[in-house]
């Protein structure tokens, strides 16, 4: 079976190192691609970004720190809609705010009328 496109792209940069100066952060990129998987899955199972990040620092699988390592995994691995909703809850504050269809509001409070009534005038 024929490799996907971004496995094709991941691939290539890794291999090829062009005269443009994001070629390191190309390379890096491709290189936590072809590794997303894994960590996902790592990830998953409960192991810590850092142990993760060094398990594969000294296996010389990435060559990149630690930050960009997590810069990674926050980017493409858990603010992607891919992942597992339970972690995009926490990063999520939307939801808390928005009430459920079903549920009435009981807050009361100043609401707007654009036809005053005579005796509410001064």
């Amino acid at each position: 079976m024929e490799k996907s496109l971004s496995e094709r792209i991941a691939a290539r940069a890794i291999k090829k190192k062009s005269p443009i100066s994001h070629s390191d952060e190309n390379q890096n990129r491709a290189v936590f691609l072809t590794l997303r998987v894994e960590i996902k899955e790592a990830l998953d199972d409960g192991w810590p970004m850092t142990s993760i990040w060094q398990t594969l620092y000294e296996e010389g699988k990435v060559t990149f720190g630690y930050d960009s390592f997590r810069r990674y995994t926050r980017r493409l691995i858990l603010l992607s809609p891919s992942h597992n909703p339970k972690h995009l809850e926490q990063l999520d504050t939307t939801k808390a705010a928005k009430p459920k269809p079903n549920e009435t509001s009981q807050i009361s409070g100043f609401t707007f009328n654009p036809s005053p009534k005579k005796e509410d005038l001064i």
